[in-house]
């Protein structure tokens, strides 16, 4: 988890340091600050609870990061509100499919977690596997597509339910392009 926090504060400084507008800091400091508190965590459900704190001031400051079209007001979904966060959780579940294919390749069984609560119902090492990845992988990829306009609001189709917004076709494969190129990538 600690480490998942120590990689969203990268993301935040490497795309805060080309908007010189965006305050990026305070959202550092309380991630830096939520992440000394993990180590003293009494159990898994105050760890998650950190978790989740900084996961909000986290894409609140990846918000503040993006074009006014694309704008996105912090993490939405079940379903997605807008096209930032439907290509958030696309690209997750690309994400969980890879951890859980190299999960069972290793011989390992998916649904057995640590951090999130085991059940038959999802893949819970899975999760807690891709947490460290989510933000080097996923979200400098989204951000990325965002800020270059590869993503664009034409790319959002609402939901049938009218409740959310799902990515459509082109949306898609400018997503799986940008990801794919970010896995070719040598850090």
């Amino acid at each position: 988890m600690r480490a998942k926090l120590r990689h969203q504060i990268g993301v935040l400084h490497r795309i805060g340091r080309r908007d010189s507008g965006a305050d990026i800091e305070g959202a550092c400091t309380a991630i830096r600050e939520l992440s000394g508190d993990a180590v003293h965590a009494a159990d898994t459900d105050e760890l998650m609870g950190l978790e989740g704190a900084a996961s909000t001031e986290y894409f609140e400051a990846l918000s503040r990061l993006v074009p006014e079209d694309v704008a996105f007001q912090g993490r939405s979904r079940r379903p997605p509100k807008d096209l930032a966060n439907a290509a958030f959780s696309y690209a997750y579940a690309i994400l969980l499919s890879e951890c859980t294919g190299a999960l069972i390749a290793a011989g390992l069984e998916p649904s057995l977690g640590v951090l999130h609560a085991s059940t038959d119902k999802r893949p819970s090492l899975s999760l807690d596997l891709m947490e460290e990845f989510r933000p080097l992988l996923v979200d400098r990829t989204v951000m990325a597509l965002l800020r270059s306009r590869r993503l664009r609001p034409e790319h959002a189709i609402d939901s049938q339910d009218g409740e959310g917004v799902w990515l459509g076709p082109e949306g898609k494969k400018a997503l799986v392009d940008g990801y794919e190129a970010t896995l070719q990538r040598q850090v």
